[in-house]
This record gives structure tokens, C-alpha cells and sequence, in this order.
């Protein structure tokens, strides 16, 4: 049995050897007369268009002096300067004249952290408002604004949390160049009126040939007589001035004596006059500040 069905396999093998080398051949002269069997075609799906990258929202931008109101009263005006801080901060410096000596300013202070497109937070427990002898936490934030214009909300914390709302606009160039250097106030002389807790005062802020401030010229205790003051001010590279002023003895003005005050001044142009505003406070909640013209 065993040879008989060696016998049978031997030529099996021999005709699928043959029936191979046939199919072999095939190929090759359909391969030499230009018929090569159709392979199925497995098409690679098309690169994918590079997509547009969209453009990073734009940074907001908030620098100057922008005047307005709160909640659209235009009798009580608004000033907000607003300068440099660390990183993406900024401080802002307000004066509001809401009181029934239109002499005396609301002080408002603190930091925002700039966002995008026109949106400002505020630094946390950066915010005071100073009214009269009283201060009060703050919590300020800003939508839809730029180097145009203010648009902020502001809670003040008294006994109730009271809400408003800043809208102002940036003075003209004509006005206020925030990029311009600030002027050089050596041999000028202001007119004006100073503000501190409930009271005001008028004044004059003379400045001599080096550039160091002169109050004698005012009618207020704290600067009576020989007021041992002590002024520096540093232009900055933005249009405005750092500002300290250290009062010594002055024992005719209590509230004051031997405090340390800083804080910011600016020069603008307004109503066909030059206005010069400052803020000095004393980082506890209370503050002095002064407007004069020439």
C-alpha cells in the first residue's frame, strides 16, 4: 500500500509544479505585452490641509488718564490714572469729587491683573476707598476696555456692599500723551485747593529752579509756619510722577504728624488750562490730595 500511493503522489506533485511554471509564464507575456493584471489600489487618505492657527486673543491695554463718571452722573467727575505695576498689573489712582464741597476728593486705589480682550481683574485685597475720614475695601473689575476708554464696576464694602458703575473716557493727546515724559515743573506755580479726610484748603504748590516743592503759600496747619517737610519726586518714563512727602513735627495738625506719605502726580490739559492732580496716601486707609491749575 505503502508504494502504491507513493506512485499516485509523484505525478500529482509533477502536474502542480507544471500548472505553476504555466501561470508563471502567463504573467510574464501578459507583463511583456502591457497586460499586467489590475492590483487593487488602496488609496491613503489625502494629507490633511494645514488649518489657519486663529490669532491669540488681543491683550488688554490700560494706561493714562481717563476721565467720567459713576453710574452716568456727570456732575461727579472721575479721574482714574493708570500706571504700571509688577507683571501684567496696573495700578489705578482715582479722585472722585462727590461731596458737598466740590473741593474734596473720594480717593479710590488698588490694583487690576490684565486679562484679554478688554477685561481687567482686581488684585485681591488691593482695592481701598478713602471718603472723607472713613475707608472701606473694594473690589474692582473692567470689561470692554482700552487705551480709549474705562468701563469698571466697583463694590464698595461699607455697612452694606454698594455697586457702581465707571464708565470714562482717555483724555485727547492734546490733553494727555501717556507715552510723553512728564513735564518740567522747576519755576512753575500752581492754584488750587487741597483735599485731606472732611476738610479742604486753598493752596499754592510752588515748585523752585531744582525742581522742590514750596507750600508755604498755603492756608492749612499742616504746612503753616516752618512745616518740616520733606518732598521727593521721580518723573517716570509714562506721563506722571512718583511722589513722597514725609511730615515731621507739626504739632498744629496732629492727624499728620511725622507720617510717610506716597503716591503719584500728573499733568494734563484741560479746559484750556494745565491741571496738575496728585495723590499721597499712607497704606492704612487715609490719604492727602491736591488740584491745582495754571
Amino acid at each position: 500500500m505503502t508504494m502504491q500511493a507513493t506512485s499516485h503522489t509523484r505525478p500529482e506533485r509533477g502536474r502542480l509544479h507544471g500548472i505553476s511554471r504555466a501561470i508563471a509564464l502567463a504573467t510574464l507575456l501578459l507583463a511583456a505585452c502591457g497586460g499586467v493584471p489590475e492590483e487593487p489600489l488602496v488609496e491613503a487618505p489625502a494629507p490633511a490641509a494645514s488649518e489657519p492657527i486663529p490669532p491669540a486673543p488681543p491683550a488688554t491695554l490700560l494706561a493714562g488718564l481717563y476721565k467720567g463718571a459713576l453710574d452716568s452722573n456727570p456732575n461727579r467727575e472721575f479721574l482714574a490714572l493708570v500706571v504700571p505695576d509688577v507683571g501684567k498689573n496696573v495700578h489705578v489712582y482715582g479722585w472722585y469729587y462727590n461731596a458737598n464741597d466740590l473741593h474734596l476728593a473720594h480717593l479710590y486705589e488698588g490694583q487690576l491683573e490684565l486679562g484679554i480682550e478688554g477685561n481687567a481683574a482686581h488684585v485681591p485685597q488691593s482695592w481701598r476707598v478713602i471718603e472723607g475720614a472713613n475707608n472701606y475695601p473694594a473690589i474692582a473689575s473692567v470689561s470692554a476696555s482700552s487705551l480709549k476708554q474705562l468701563s469698571a464696576t466697583l463694590s464698595v464694602s461699607r455697612s452694606s456692599v454698594s455697586n457702581y458703575t465707571l464708565t470714562a473716557e482717555a483724555l485727547s493727546q492734546a490733553g494727555y500723551d501717556v507715552s510723553a515724559t512728564p513735564m518740567n515743573l522747576s519755576n512753575s506755580s500752581w492754584n488750587g485747593h487741597w483735599s485731606s479726610k472732611n476738610d479742604t484748603a486753598v493752596g499754592r504748590l510752588q515748585f523752585g529752579t531744582n525742581g522742590t516743592p514750596d507750600v508755604s503759600g498755603t492756608n492749612w496747619a499742616c504746612f503753616s509756619g516752618n512745616a518740616p517737610l520733606t518732598w521727593k519726586w521721580t518723573a517716570q518714563s509714562l506721563n506722571y510722577f512718583k511722589v513722597t512727602l514725609s511730615l515731621g513735627s507739626i504739632t498744629l495738625c496732629p492727624e499728620w504728624q511725622r507720617q510717610s506719605l506716597e503716591g503719584v502726580a500728573t499733568v494734563s490739559t484741560q479746559n484750556g488750562v494745565y491741571q496738575l492732580d496728585m495723590m499721597l496716601l499712607d497704606g492704612k486707609g487715609a490719604g492727602i490730595s491736591y488740584r491745582g491749575t495754571r
